[in-house]
């Protein structure tokens, strides 16, 4: 196959595992010899370009998608440096997110696969006019990213919480940056300490973590609510799962990205008959 940087660029993006120079190579060996000096010099341009990075990860580099410009990272959600200047498109939301020291631009898997789940329910035919009425928690909410994309998409009021004093500073860095300081309040709070009832629930936490969650989330979530976690290795997903169908939610949909998973829960009338579990 020859290489190309469009070809590049796909294989790195569909890739279900990091990508190293050498998995790249023999990727676009399979068909056809490749010149690997061609191969580095494309990369490279890619490289200086801002369209890919270099990462490390134990000890070994791998090539990524750089994040330090705007990346569509769902069907309507663009992540962008806050040194960027994008124009959101109709219907369409762009988030600024700042690299602080606690969190990243986004760049990982986890992030892109909530926010392409909560972008798919909020924008079920049934939810037009519902989500203004809308709460939303986001629980361990980092660079409270989860949050205020909820609240661009016109969540009426989203709760971002975290343990963590950087990343409630970063969180509510993110906010200030993207002018939705009306909807999204951050927290540095446990979730027993939070008030209130919630329709919808953001969780990119370890799977310990998402178990241990229900015990009090079952006093947050209203009878009528969804459920996104993330966070999940994909061989874990079947046990969530099945954990939280024993408590009344049913598997809405699910998404998975190099070895990472995301499921949506949904319970009660929520979904119409035009939003049927995938």
């Amino acid at each position: 196959m020859v290489a190309s940087k469009a070809k590049i660029l796909r294989f790195i993006a569909e890739s279900p595992s990091k990508v190293s120079f050498s998995s790249l190579k023999r990727h676009f060996n399979d068909t056809q010899p490749c010149n690997p000096k061609e191969l580095k010099r494309l990369v490279a341009s890619l490289i200086q370009a801002g369209q890919l990075c270099y990462s490390s990860h134990f000890g070994n580099s791998f090539i990524e998608i750089s994040y330090d410009q705007p990346q569509a990272v769902s069907e309507h959600v663009v992540l962008k440096p806050p040194f960027s200047s994008l124009e959101a498109l109709p219907g369409h939301c762009v988030v600024s997110l700042g690299r602080g020291a606690a969190f990243g631009g986004g760049e990982h898997p986890t992030t892109r696969l909530a926010i392409q789940l909560i972008d798919a329910v909020l924008h079920l035919p049934n939810w037009q006019e519902r989500r203004h009425a809308c709460r939303a928690i986001d629980i361990g909410t980092g660079s409270g990213v989860l949050a205020i994309v909820a609240a661009k998409m016109g969540v009426g009021l989203v709760c971002g919480i975290d343990s963590d004093p950087c990343a409630v500073f970063e969180a509510n860095h993110n906010v200030r940056l993207n002018h939705v300081e009306g909807r999204v309040k951050i927290f540095h709070d446990d979730l027993e300490k939070i008030s209130g009832s919630y329709d919808l629930v953001f969780a990119n936490l370890r799977m310990p973590t998402l178990f241990k969650l229900w015990s009090v989330l079952e006093k947050k979530v209203a009878n009528d609510s969804i459920l996104v976690f993330s966070g999940l290795k994909s061989e874990e997903t079947k046990l969530i799962c099945d954990f939280y169908e024993t408590v009344g939610f049913f598997v809405h949909q699910k998404r998975a990205e190099k070895g990472w998973s995301a499921i949506c829960f949904a319970r009660g009338s929520f979904l119409d008959e035009g939003a049927a579990p995938m």
